[in-house]
Formats: C-alpha cells, sequence, structure tokens
C-alpha cells in the first residue's frame, strides 16, 4: 500500500484556556488572525502558571484518498484528557505524571517509566503540551485562519400583539473565536514521524 493513501487524522484539540476575546479596531471587522493566536497563547502560558487548564485531544485514523485527509476508514481511535499546570501534565484515566520530556505510569502495584509502556509511548507521542503546540505555531505558521463560528444567534420574541421576533446578532468574540493554524511541511513532517513512531498507525 502506498503511503499516500495512508493519512492520520487528528481533530478536537479542545483548549480550556480562559481567554478573553479579540480586541477589535473597527466594530464589525475580522480582528488580525495571528494577533488572535499570540493573544491566546499568551493568556495560555499565563494561565497555565497560575490556576493550570484542561485538554482533550481525540485521534482518529485510518486510510483517506482524499485531498483534504478525510477519512473513509477509521481503524484507530484514541481519546485524551490531561490536568496541566506548568510543565506537567496528570491524565486521570491512565494514572500518568508527565513533563514535555519525561513522565511515570502507574499500573496500580508499581511506577514505570512512560515510554517502557505501549500505551505510554502512545500517548507521549500523540499527546503534545498544547502551550508547546501554540509556541512553535506562531513563531512562522504557515497559514492562520478564522474559522466558522459555533455560536448561534439569539431570537426573542415579544409578547406583544402580533408575536415579533427580533434576533440579536453576534458579538465579534462570538463570531471569531475559532482558530485554524497550519504550520510548515517540515514541522507537519516531523510530527506526522512522531504519530507514525507511535506504532498508532498500525492500530497498537
Amino acid at each position: 500500500m502506498h503511503r499516500k493513501w495512508l493519512q492520520f487524522g487528528l481533530v478536537a484539540l479542545a483548549l480550556c484556556a480562559f481567554v478573553a476575546g479579540p480586541a477589535l479596531a473597527d466594530e464589525g471587522k475580522a480582528p488580525d488572525p495571528l494577533k488572535a493566536l499570540k493573544k491566546v497563547t499568551k493568556n495560555l502560558v499565563k494561565e497555565s502558571k497560575s490556576e493550570g487548564y484542561n485538554a482533550k485531544l481525540a485521534v482518529r485514523g485510518g486510510l483517506s484518498r482524499k485531498a483534504d485527509h478525510q477519512l473513509h476508514s477509521t481503524t484507530v481511535y484514541a481519546d485524551y484528557q490531561g490536568d496541566i499546570r506548568g510543565n506537567v501534565m496528570h491524565v486521570p484515566e491512565m494514572q500518568v505524571f508527565r513533563t514535555p520530556n519525561k513522565g511515570a505510569v502507574f499500573d496500580g502495584v508499581n511506577w514505570a517509566m512512560l515510554q517502557a509502556r505501549a500505551e505510554g509511548k502512545q500517548l507521549d507521542r500523540l499527546f503534545a503540551f498544547p502551550v508547546q503546540l501554540l509556541a512553535n505555531a506562531i513563531k512562522k505558521p504557515k497559514k492562520v485562519e478564522w474559522l466558522a463560528s459555533t455560536e448561534e444567534p439569539i431570537v426573542e420574541e415579544s409578547d406583544e400583539v402580533g408575536h415579533t421576533s427580533v434576533e440579536k446578532k453576534l458579538t465579534i468574540e462570538q463570531q471569531y473565536h475559532r482558530l485554524r493554524v497550519e504550520v510548515p511541511d517540515k514541522e507537519a513532517l516531523q510530527y506526522f514521524v512522531e504519530v507514525q513512531n507511535s506504532g498508532c498507525l498500525d492500530g497498537g
């Protein structure tokens, strides 16, 4: 099987970063996405050092023949959730404590090095620290763009005769709250190699 038919999908990295909405010079004008990304990163670093934050990662891998890498056959499912403060991540479901360079997993009896266990090695290769990802992304991003908002306009119905309804427009913060960052090809390839070396592409 040619490698070009084998694509690995990483979706839904949800960061609970407690980030305020983007500031605008002109109301109604889309904020600069790169500036917004830098602000998100700065706020997340600050939050990480004080209260910490929670990150979730859903991994779906399999086969694709499409340019957008949409999977037509999914063979790998992995879901992770970690509590992060500073440079330490706790993954409760796996009883794992880790830093960007090291980690330990508890099997109920003994502690072991994270990379010594297959499931630990997979976690370490797939679940990068969000602050590190964002810090790398703002250095030389290939493309930063806004995604469509997930917010719905609020419709208020009047109790007056005629039952008129008024639709409240979304605020700037509600319109622009999802970013998509495309990293340089070299960095994307490096991350793909990490994923491939995890053994996850083989379903194990």
